[in-house]
């Protein structure tokens, strides 16, 4: 996270307290965005994130994609999923009539 911070101060002339309420900023929007049961796993994410990047070499923004991705994918899993379920339920009553 101290890395994100960091940027945020030298690419945008934030402060560290201004970069960190930033951070909290983002964290809440992306929190608002996601269903329930997902956006209570942003908090633990975020705070791992740091411990995470410093330890692999990677980038918060290649943490944050990786992250991201992972959502899309699941997202369209459930989304096929209930529309599997949706058409096999149209489906047999359909055979019922």
């Amino acid at each position: 996270m101290q890395e994100l911070i960091q940027q945020l101060q030298e690419k945008a002339g934030l402060t560290a307290e201004q970069a960190a309420q930033s951070i909290d900023v983002i964290k809440e929007y992306v929190k608002g965005k996601l269903p329930p049961f997902i956006a209570g796993t942003v908090d633990n994410w975020f705070a791992g994130v740091a411990g995470k990047t410093e330890a692999k070499g990677e980038g918060f923004m290649d943490k944050a994609g990786d992250f991201l991705d992972d959502v899309k994918d699941t997202a369209e899993d459930w989304a096929d999923a209930a529309k599997n379920k949706v058409t096999d339920f149209f489906n047999k009553e359909k055979d019922h009539q």
